[in-house]
């Protein structure tokens, strides 16, 4: 089955209880507008330990995501008010994308683990029934 990449960053987000607002605009450091896919506002789900707002950018391209797109996102962080993470989504990475990612502390999810993350939640719930 084929997942449009959004559609699997909502179900993600809704299974895990995070209150979101999709494609939100923030004024940052400087009066600049910061553009999310998605704020999100903590969660309800005692399973999960992200706390305080994260910014997702969801980058639906048909090529790999390189190091630059880690940049932009550290440079979001840097300047987003009141915002404890980011968090890129991707069809996939590039390894250097990724190893910068970590050492910045930037959350990466695929398309391919966001799938494998459904499935797992699929067998643990019905609730997560698309």
């Amino acid at each position: 089955m084929d997942y449009e990449l959004s559609e699997l960053v909502q179900d993600f987000l809704n299974f895990r209880n995070f209150d979101f607002q999709s494609n939100v605009t923030v004024i940052g450091k400087n009066d600049r507008e910061l553009s999310f896919s998605y704020l999100v506002d903590g969660s309800r789900d005692n399973r999960t330990d992200f706390s305080g707002k994260i910014g997702v950018v969801v980058k639906d391209w048909s090529r790999s995501c390189g190091y630059n797109v880690i940049i932009e996102a550290e440079r979001l962080q840097e300047n987003a008010p009141n915002l404890s993470k980011i968090m890129v989504v991707a069809n996939q990475f590039s390894g250097t994308a990724r190893e910068l990612a970590d050492k910045l502390g930037i959350l990466t999810l695929t398309k391919g683990e966001l799938i494998s993350i459904r499935e797992i939640y699929k067998n643990e719930t019905s609730a997560f029934d698309p």
